[in-house]
């Protein structure tokens, strides 16, 4: 679609204004730079609405946009081309730099980043040519480098804005943390062991080979009389009266603590 008359020229004045503003100062300045900022708002919204979804809201990416829109403003010369082509890459580069600067939650190596990147870059060209979005191995194909490397990058996406436990799965479904099950029974191991190891070392040595032998090398109470040389009965009665003991000990000694 053709540019309308107005839109056409102050695409075509434009580059006057810069130059303009670029040998003015103070309100005249400041003046002519509004001005030309006024006519490249949507351009730098547009822009920005390219990375919208990605982790960081909308609104941040606009303001670094017209930040990035101001900075090619004054950076701009006629040698240089068209301001507008020049003004995108501009604007694009500060909202890629925005990302990888300020906008991880877990920050992976800068080569995963920059190569985050580059499959944006070969996703969007992709989706250009056929409308359809690549997989890893064609991303892996165009990019020349390996597909496990893309594969590994395109998994460390989420490093921009990871997933809130409070999240619900689904519309009106539980948060997320809710529905994660899991448990390390070794925990429940060292909590033991914490509160009854020192209660050990006060024990003789038989007693303490006794519970070795039954809660470290898991014996049978028969294997254990068969070490010791003892009834399976002994072992038994042994076994229960020590632990008894300890647990008069460690309930003594939480009972102690809580009053303390």
């Amino acid at each position: 679609m053709n540019a309308t008359p107005t839109r056409q020229h102050e695409q075509d004045d434009s580059s006057e204004l810069i130059e303009a503003a670029a040998a003015a100062s103070g309100a005249e300045r400041a003046m002519l730079e509004d001005e030309i900022v006024r006519r490249y708002l949507g351009l730098a919204r547009h822009l920005a609405g390219r990375y919208s979804g990605r982790g960081v809201d909308l609104e941040d990416l606009v303001q670094v946009a017209n930040f990035a829109l101001v900075k090619s403003i004054r950076g701009f010369r006629h040698d240089r081309g068209e301001f507008v082509p020049f003004a995108t890459v501009t604007i694009l580069g500060e909202i890629k730099k925005h990302f990888r600067d300020h906008s991880w939650g877990v920050r992976p190596p800068r080569r995963i980043q920059q190569l985050q990147a580059d499959i944006t870059a070969a996703t969007e060209r992709r989706m250009q040519s056929d409308a359809t979005a690549p997989g890893a191995a064609e991303i892996a194909d165009e990019l020349g480098t390996d597909i496990s490397e893309v594969r590994e990058a395109m998994a460390a996406r989420g490093c921009f804005s990871p997933t809130s436990l409070d999240q619900p799965v689904r519309d009106g479904g539980q948060p997320l943390g809710e529905t994660i099950s899991w448990r390390e029974e070794s925990y429940d191991f060292i909590d033991d062991w914490v509160t009854v190891g020192p209660l050990c070392e006060k024990l003789e040595a038989e007693e303490r080979k006794l519970l070795h032998l039954r809660f470290v090398e898991d014996k049978t109470q028969q294997e254990i009389a068969d070490i010791v040389g003892v009834s399976q009965m002994q072992v038994s009665r042994r076994l229960s009266k020590l632990l008894d003991q300890l647990r008069s000990k460690a309930t003594l000694n939480e009972n102690e603590s809580e009053t303390a």
